[in-house]
């Protein structure tokens, strides 16, 4: 008669798969952290590399970062954001369900979760407005830039970039953005 090769019970081995579950939780919980806090340092870095005309503000104003839907950040962006200016002026992070709580905002982060008609009804009702001077930046949101988005990001850290549309929204793009975007759409989606 051979020999178990482990001489242990199940009831013994409950203990150690739950060690293995839990640790196998930690390292995933972590690195969904470690993406968004990746994402949060990127927003940062296009605030700084895109002009928005001098009329999108008013003397005072802080940039204004909308989050649109199921905040992926939690309290990352807050702290992140704390105390740091991008061309002089402060954040101010606000979170909605809909574009019309997050109206004065000068980039909008469209979580994912919606679905391809409402994110088009979204950008349609930023840009529908004459000077929206609005970035809009996807969560890894499928045609994203196709339906008229900005900049859609990638879990990777790579994103795609629409220039036209950035162009109807007045808002200049530093060649260093267009340099690393891994993908330029170079026109109208309409």
């Amino acid at each position: 008669m051979k020999k178990p090769f482990l001489n242990i019970s199940p009831l013994q081995l409950v203990p150690v798969i739950a060690v293995l579950f839990i640790l196998v939780f930690q390292q995933e919980s972590r690195a969904q952290f470690d993406e968004y806090e990746r994402k949060a340092g990127i927003i940062n870095t296009f605030a700084k590399y895109v002009n928005w005309p001098s009329k999108a503000f008013t003397e005072g104003d802080k940039l204004v970062l909308g989050i649109l839907g199921d905040d992926p950040f939690g309290d990352v962006i807050d702290n992140m954001f704390r105390n740091r200016y991008v061309n002089g002026r402060a954040w101010e992070i606000r979170r909605a369900k809909t574009i019309r709580e997050l109206k004065g905002s000068h980039i909008v982060f469209m979580a994912q979760g919606f679905k391809e008609e409402e994110v088009k009804t979204f950008l349609q009702e930023i840009y529908s407005r004459n000077n929206s001077f609005v970035l809009t930046i996807g969560d890894n949101i499928p045609n994203f830039c196709k339906n008229g988005g900005i900049i859609n990001l990638t879990p990777n850290g790579l994103y795609t970039l629409n220039i036209v549309s950035a162009n109807k929204a007045q808002l200049t793009i530093d060649v260093k953005l267009l340099n690393l975007a891994s993908d330029i759409i170079p026109y109208d989606p309409n």
